[in-house]
C-alpha cells in the first residue's frame, strides 16, 4: 500500500512540456505486456496497486498544463 506520507511535502512545479511526454512514454512503455519491470519487478501482490497507480500518474502528465 502506498503511504501518502510518502509523497512530497509541497506542490512539484509545473513540469515542461517535453518533460511530461517523455515520462508518460517511459511510463507506457513499462505497462505493456512484456515489459521486465511489470512482468518481474514488481511482486504479484502488488503488481495491480502498481499498475493503477502508474496509469494514474501516466493520465496525470497526458492532462497537466
Amino acid at each position: 500500500m502506498i503511504d501518502p506520507d510518502d509523497g512530497p511535502s509541497e506542490p512539484l512545479p509545473v513540469l515542461p512540456l517535453s518533460l511530461r511526454r517523455e515520462a508518460g512514454r517511459a511510463l507506457r512503455r513499462v505497462l505493456q505486456d512484456g515489459s521486465e519491470l511489470a512482468a518481474g519487478w514488481v511482486e504479484s501482490t502488488d503488481a495491480e496497486e502498481w499498475r493503477t497507480t502508474a496509469q494514474t500518474i501516466t493520465r496525470a502528465l497526458d492532462v497537466a498544463p
